[in-house]
C-alpha cells in the first residue's frame, strides 16, 4: 500500500537517511524504531512530501507519488499525524469535526463522524473546546479528524506520546481497531520497544540514517545491534 526504496535525505554533511527502503500493506502495521536523531521523523516527512529526497522513490497504492506534494499524497489515501497533538484551542469539538469533514469534496457523509467516533471510543461532546481536551482525547479528535477521509494509509508519529500506562492501552487497542475493521495500513514511529511489541508485525529500525533491522519485533529487539543501538550507544533512547 506503502513504499519507499532507496530514500536518501542530507542536510549539508549530515546524513538524515542513508537509503532507506520501507514497505507496509494494507491490514498490517509496520513499526518505525530507533534511537533520538536515527532518522524516522525524517523518513515520516519524505513518505508524506513535506520533505524531498535526495533520492529514492514513493509509491502510495501503486502510483509514483515521489514528485507529488503533501497534498496531493492527502488526496490519494495517505495521512499523518504528529507527535505534539496539536488541536485547533479556539474551536469547539463539533466545529473542528465539521472543518475536517468539509475540508474535501465530495465532502464526507456525516453519519460517517459518528461511526468513527465509537471506532476510536470518542465521546467528547460536540459543545466541548478542543483545546480544553485531555491528551489522550486530543489525540482521538485528530484520530477522527484524519480519519473522516478514509486514508488508505495512517503515518502515526509517537501516538503514545504523553499517555499514560492505561491511556497507551486504549490508544493501542484502538490503531489494532481500525486496522483490521477498515483494512488500512498503519505505520508507527515509537522509540518505546515495549509499545511496538504489543502492535505491530514487523519492526523496522533505523540508527544514524540507516537501516539496521527488520522482522518480528521478538527478533528485532534481540538483534546485538538494535541493543547496542538502544543501550549502549552514547545519547541513545532508553
Amino acid at each position: 500500500m506503502l513504499s519507499g526504496q532507496n530514500i536518501r535525505k542530507t542536510y549539508g554533511a549530515f546524513v538524515a537517511l542513508g537509503g532507506v527502503s520501507i514497505s507496509v500493506e494494507g491490514g498490517k502495521i509496520l513499526g518505525v524504531a530507533g534511537p533520538n536523531g536515527a532518522g524516522k521523523t525524517t523518513l515520516f516527512d519524505v513518505l508524506m512530501g513535506r520533505v524531498k529526497p535526495d533520492s529514492g522513490t514513493v509509491m502510495l497504492d501503486g502510483v509514483d507519488v515521489t514528485r507529488q506534494g503533501a497534498f496531493r499524497r492527502a488526496r490519494r489515501g495517505l495521512a499523518r499525524t504528529f507527535q505534539a497533538p496539536l488541536v485547533p484551542t479556539s474551536l469547539t469539538v463539533g466545529e473542528t469535526l465539521e472543518v475536517a469533514r468539509t475540508a474535501y469534496s465530495p465532502r464526507i457523509d456525516k453519519a460517517d463522524e459518528a461511526a468513527l467516533r465509537a471506532l476510536t471510543n470518542f465521546t467528547a461532546p460536540d459543545s466541548k473546546l478542543a483545546g480544553s481536551l485531555d491528551t489522550l482525547d486530543r489525540r482521538k479528535l485528530l484520530l477522527c479528524s484524519v480519519l473522516l477521509h478514509k486514508p488508505k494509509v495512517l503515518l502515526l508519529d509517537e501516538p503514545c506520546s504523553g499517555l499514560l500506562s492505561d491511556e497507551i492501552k486504549e490508544i493501542e487497542t484502538i490503531i489494532r481497531r481500525l486496522v483490521d475493521e477498515t483494512g488500512m495500513a498503519a505505520c508507527v514511529v515509537e522509540h518505546r520497544l515495549e509499545i511496538l511489541e504489543a502492535l505491530a508485525g514487523q519492526v523496522l529500525v533505523l540508527d544514524a540514517g540507516d537501516e539496521i533491522a527488520l522482522g518480528s519485533p521478538h527478533d528485532v529487539f534481540q538483534d546485538p545491534k538494535v541493543r547496542e543501538a538502544y543501550f549502549e550507544a552514547p545519547g541513545a533512547a532508553a
